[in-house]
């Protein structure tokens, strides 16, 4: 019966191992999406507003030009004197005007060096028209330059030029103003090729962010990988330095499961956030590290310690925290090994930090150690049962124990301790295993997630 419900129980874990690993991947996927998407908004928005603003450029200088190859008509007569016209040469230059109102012109307007308005001509009914751009009026240019202006009205496209006319030696004579209207296949052709560069740009973006999805999502699985890796490896090395430590010390490396399986829950259950979690049980882990530089008459002593011995092995939590600093890896799970023996009315050792003072994860330890060395057997006592645990802890609540910590692992404790127990010790370290690495996993891919249970 105990081997049918341990092979179920393995049946589930690997289930619930193969959701996770599912999860985390469709996680990445989606993320690697977004910012493929984040990316090509970018790129269409940036390539396709510098591209527009050439090819709108491009277009008024098209357009420009056009304007220019009809007026020179008129503006290229620089003989004439335009202070001084005789009715021939009005006459001319007035009927020259016409043919441009005729074509593609609504305005066309002549003026002498001075600035007054000489020759005038305007389509029938564009009147509206010169009334509105009048009232939008430019300077005229100051040195004799070229000036040109675009308007939308009444949707269409004007073009409103004011070109210097000058005479033999360069001189200004005067100025052609006109007011030219793009007609209507030229504006279509403008729109289709303007719609087709950008749509190709578009298509362009598209593909290239296409092609880079499975090249990026190859990458981060040889990153993931890399990670993982170093991941094992660090936890590895945790664990084989808590075993270490348990050897030196004559326990058990069990302990240092089921007390991080405890402290976990514990935290998970309070809601700590996953950065304080990972330090909890790195700290779990690694507790009594400092254990190591205590020589053995004074750890292995079977009997009580004298008061100087005592003092010696209070120094181990020192020792710890000088041994966890050595590596940013390790150097969250300080708090707890310098602060677990401290206690909540300020008593323990080796600041006296009372209260609050206590940093939390060490008072979250300091229950789930106390709680597993009750209900663990020792070469010199048994297990106490999991009523007689809670009921000394809670006569401790306020002295040794943080009140509200203890109230909330008092309702949790009998289900963990039912859940390491039922199962054999290498399934209890293998569920611990699986339920730690998946907090530093969650960090090396970037998958933080809300706290669960398996």
């Amino acid at each position: 019966m105990t081997e049918s419900k341990s092979g179920i129980s393995s049946l589930i874990d690997v289930k619930a191992d193969s959701q996770e690993a599912l999860a985390i991947s469709q996680f990445v996927q989606r993320k690697i999406l977004l910012r493929l998407f984040l990316g090509w908004l970018f790129l269409s928005f940036t390539i396709g507003g510098i591209v527009l603003w050439l090819e709108i450029s491009r277009f008024q200088q098209f357009v420009h030009t056009l304007a220019l190859e009809e007026s020179a008509v008129l503006s290229g007569e620089s003989s004439y004197d335009l202070e001084q016209l005789d009715s021939p040469t009005y006459q001319h230059l007035t009927d020259l005007a016409q043919q441009l109102v005729k074509r593609n012109f609504l305005v066309v307007e002549l003026y002498d060096i001075n600035k007054q308005l000489k020759i005038e001509a305007f389509r029938p009914g564009q009147k509206t028209t010169e009334q509105w751009i009048n009232s939008h009026r430019h300077r005229f240019p100051k040195r004799g330059d070229f000036f040109q202006e675009f308007h939308l009205i009444q949707d269409k496209l004007l073009l409103v030029i004011l070109v210097p006319i000058k005479g033999p030696q360069h001189a200004v004579m005067g100025y052609f103003e006109g007011i030219y209207q793009v007609d209507q296949k030229t504006r279509n052709s403008i729109k289709d090729e303007l719609f087709h560069t950008l749509l190709l740009i578009t298509i362009s973006i598209t593909f290239t962010t296409l092609l880079m999805y499975p090249i990026l999502l190859m990458l981060n699985r040889e990153l993931t990988k890399l990670s993982t890796d170093l991941l094992t490896g660090n936890l590895e090395l945790m664990n084989v330095m808590g075993c270490a430590i348990a050897e030196r010390d004559s326990d058990t490396n069990s302990h240092n499961y089921r007390v991080t399986f405890y402290a976990l829950r514990l935290g998970e259950t309070i809601g700590l956030r996953h950065e304080n979690i990972l330090n909890l049980i790195t700290g779990a882990f690694l507790h009594d590290v400092g254990k190591i530089g205590i020589r053995d008459p004074i750890l292995l002593k079977p009997g009580k310690l004298t008061p100087q011995e005592f003092e010696i092995m209070k120094t181990h939590v020192t020792l710890g925290v000088d041994i966890l600093k050595q590596s940013s890896w390790l150097r969250g799970a300080c708090d707890v090994a310098h602060f677990h023996h401290e206690k909540y009315d300020g008593s323990g050792y080796p600041e006296g930090l009372k209260g609050e003072e206590i940093p939390l994860n060490a008072r979250i330890f300091a229950i789930a150690d106390v709680f597993d060395a009750l209900t663990s057997k020792r070469p010199y006592k048994e297990s106490w049962t999991v009523h007689d645990a809670i009921a000394e802890l809670e006569r401790d609540s306020g002295s040794h124990f943080d009140p509200r910590l203890l109230r909330i692992f008092v309702s949790i404790a009998p289900a963990l301790y039912q859940q390491v127990t039922n199962i054999k010790e290498n399934q209890m370290i293998a569920l611990v295993k699986r339920c730690i690495s998946r907090y530093f996993l969650a960090t090396a891919t970037g998958t933080q997630s809300p706290n669960h249970k398996p």
